[in-house]
């Protein structure tokens, strides 16, 4: 189906096809894209439809609901449009929020301990890497004995990849502190890689949302749902917080972005009371 073939002009999205396209990711993936935001769908259409070689809307759209070949372009379509920008060590208080959880717990505990940490949306996996070096040199500077593991998911299969191979480019170490910069090695003048001692610590994969509900016997210590609640409605965003507790391990934080909810309460969580953060704590 890939082209070099020169491109037509493709015509605006039409009130009709913007509405089907809207609804397909609502239904989809839970996403909202309001009527205000039509250009920039349209944009991100366009672009993937002229690298395939489409020059009709209805056609690319017969594509991505045929088979095993239309999962697999959907999945380059939704790259598209859920990846956004993203970097190492985003909101130090949030990070810090997590550095004293894991502090405090490795002090109480009279046996090692095994810290699980879920990185929701990791995107391309700076989040996910960020909460692996913190709680490694935390774990190695402590006398006593504790393990950890980091697990990035996120609905994109390509941004899972990039996470999984761990290469970035340079210009992403200036939000790394430079006592992390033990766990990086430098491959060319642009690129640095995360080395192994991390990578062995992590798993990643994809998964949507709008599943959280489903049933699941994992549980984590930490469960860091930042910059991903942005673009579901709000009753979405409830269903999905409601869902994230049941992945909490007793006394587990629940970690989200400052605005990206307000006045969500539940029953099994209260609220932590750190400044410039916003996160809930299992009973």
């Amino acid at each position: 189906m890939y082209s070099n073939k020169p491109f037509l002009k493709i015509p605006p999205l039409s009130a009709a096809e913007y509405r089907r396209w809207a609804e397909l990711l609502e239904h989809r993936l839970g996403i909202i894209v309001p009527q205000e935001r039509k250009l920039f769908l349209q944009s991100k259409i366009w672009s993937r439809m002229r690298e395939v070689g489409y020059t009709e809307y209805d056609d690319y759209w017969n594509f991505i609901q045929s088979g095993i070949e239309g999962n697999l372009e959907w999945s380059q379509l939704v790259d598209r449009l859920t990846v956004h920008e993203t970097s190492f060590f985003r909101h130090k208080p949030s990070f810090d929020l997590v550095s004293d959880d894991l502090k405090a717990k490795i002090a109480r505990s009279t046996k090692p301990l095994r810290y699980k940490i879920w990185s929701v949306s990791c995107a391309t996996g700076e989040e996910a890497y960020s909460l692996a070096m913190m709680a490694q040199s935390i774990c190695a500077a402590d006398e006593k004995e504790a393990h950890f593991g980091v697990t990035g998911t996120d609905v994109s299969s390509p941004a899972v990849a990039i996470a999984n191979q761990a290469i970035y480019s340079k210009d992403k170490l200036a939000t790394i502190d430079e006592k992390y910069h033990a766990h990086i090695t430098e491959v060319s003048d642009e690129m640095f890689v995360i080395k192994d001692h991390i990578k062995k610590r992590m798993a990643f994969g994809v998964f949507n949302l709008l599943d959280v509900n489903k049933p699941s016997n994992i549980k984590y210590d930490v469960v860091y749902c930042q910059n991903v609640l942005m673009y579901f409605d709000k009753a979405v965003r409830e269903q999905i917080l409601d869902g994230l507790v049941n992945y909490l391990n007793k006394d587990g934080l629940l970690v989200i972005g400052q605005t990206e909810i307000n006045a969500w309460a539940h029953k099994r969580m209260a609220r932590v009371n750190k400044s410039r953060t916003l996160a809930f704590r299992l009973k």
